[in-house]
């Protein structure tokens, strides 16, 4: 193997990549907001159903993370590629039975979930065609898993690099009729965002099958791939749970907003929602380096080096964390300006700012220790956590506090605040006691 890569070697293209990936979003967000704040409000809600069904192919390819850099610590090649060639075999079959689903009940979700008339009519044609096209979404998260667990953090950037230009460059053409193209909107992006994801999973397959593994990977398919798809259910599973239980838990917040509060009240959360996810870049980036890193130090037996780095990498995000937490409490006002000019949006969408400032803090400890956490195989306290807390604080308080007192979307958000706060730091004495230690996949 290779040196060991470090914090900020994994760690900065890592939050480059998910910084461009997230712009996906913002592109789609921020030119449909030049069209039509209801455009926009649809493409948002039409993401958070997506990205539900996105966190099914969490549980193939966060087991495949897993193993794969444990694996790679303990210098197992030929295991690398067994688990390499199930896991992408899997979210294939996977991904493509939910794209069928997605092209005949995508609309019936959107209703389910209370979606209006007004943002239906937008909200239809995005997730039949985005959604329609998930399984290319499921390669690539696959695909990029093996490739980061390897340390080539770097390649994995250079493939979102390319997939958000592409991206934006539809966007632009599609929503502004450049170059004599039609004026396709909502739709448009829909083609722009699915077609650069094709080219990535196909930039990816090719830089995973000329770098690091050969094609004769998929013969390990012919043996029984029991041993291998338990390994990563139980990782897996697990992660996807803990993170199936929030998005979920977001969703029935939406709903509540939605129901509750209005139009305006969903559009501003979808706003406020983008630039706290901006803060939280920093968590995310550091996090998933950590499971890296910890996957390695575990899988060669490193025990006290994987304690202390664990540690270390927490800190430094934490640092980064609050200072954008502070930049967003004072500067919340042109942020949600730059999206728009509605003045009832910008009022509320700096008063929900505010709080997110609190809350991000509390969000750090959950990204970064649940991520190292996982890089050790310790996945089944984060998700029992996860159910209690998300469920028990963050929906049932959002709805006190929003609903019951009638504080509005800030009471959503306060409540939020509180969970994030509570799980953290759950997790920061998970870590500290050290029963990670004996739950390797290694051995």
């Amino acid at each position: 193997m290779e040196k060991r890569k470090s914090l900020y070697q994994l760690a900065g293209p890592i939050f480059i990549e998910i910084l461009l990936f997230m712009l996906l979003g913002v592109a789609d967000i921020f030119m449909l907001s030049q069209f039509d704040d209801r455009a926009a409000g649809a493409v948002g809600a039409s993401n958070q159903v997506i990205a539900n069904l996105n966190l099914i192919f969490v549980i193939i390819s966060a087991g495949t993370a897993v193993l794969v850099a444990q694996n790679v610590g303990a210098k197992r090649k030929d295991e690398v590629e067994r688990v390499s060639a199930i896991s992408l075999a899997v979210n294939l079959i996977i991904g493509i039975i939910i794209s069928i689903i997605m092209i005949f009940s995508g609309d019936y979700i959107l209703l389910k979930i209370g979606l209006t008339s007004d943002l239906m009519k937008y909200a239809s044609e995005y997730i039949t065609i985005v959604g329609g096209a998930l399984f290319f979404q499921a390669i690539l998260n696959t695909l990029t898993a093996i490739i980061r667990s390897h340390g080539y953090a770097k390649q994995s950037m250079i493939i979102t690099v390319i997939m958000n230009i592409i991206n934006i460059f539809g966007d632009a053409i599609f929503i502004f009729g450049l170059f004599g193209a039609p004026v396709l909107g909502v739709k448009g992006v829909a083609i722009a965002t699915t077609f650069s994801r094709i080219f990535a999973t196909i930039v990816a397959f090719v830089f995973l099958f000329k770098k690091l593994l050969p094609l004769t990977i998929f013969s390990h398919l012919k043996e029984r791939p029991v041993r291998v798809l338990k390994k990563l259910f139980k990782i897996g599973f697990p992660s996807a749970m803990e993170n199936m239980s929030y998005n979920l838990a977001q969703t029935v917040l939406m709903t509540i907003i939605l129901v509750n509060f209005g139009e305006m009240s969903y559009i501003t959360r979808t706003y406020a929602w983008m630039i706290g996810w901006f803060v939280m870049l920093f968590s995310i980036a550091i996090g998933q380096a950590s499971q890296i890193m910890i996957g390695h130090l575990v899988g060669a037996n490193e025990i006290e080096q994987a304690y202390e780095t664990g540690l270390k990498n927490f800190k430094i995000s934490m640092v980064f964390t609050a200072i954008g937490s502070i930049f967003i409490f004072f500067f919340g006002k042109y942020l949600i300006g730059f999206y728009t000019d509605n003045s009832e949006i910008i009022i509320l969408g700096t008063s929900v700012l505010m709080i997110d400032a609190f809350l991000e803090p509390g969000r750090n400890f959950n990204v970064v220790l649940i991520n190292t956490l996982r890089g050790a195989g310790d996945v089944i306290f984060p998700v029992v956590m996860a159910i209690i807390s998300m469920w028990g604080v963050a929906v049932l308080g959002g709805y006190f506090f929003g609903v019951v007192l009638g504080y509005g979307l800030p009471g959503i958000w306060l409540g939020m605040t509180c969970d994030e706060w509570i799980r953290g730091i759950c997790m920061f004495f998970r870590w500290r006691s050290r029963r990670w230690t004996k739950k390797s996949m290694v051995g």
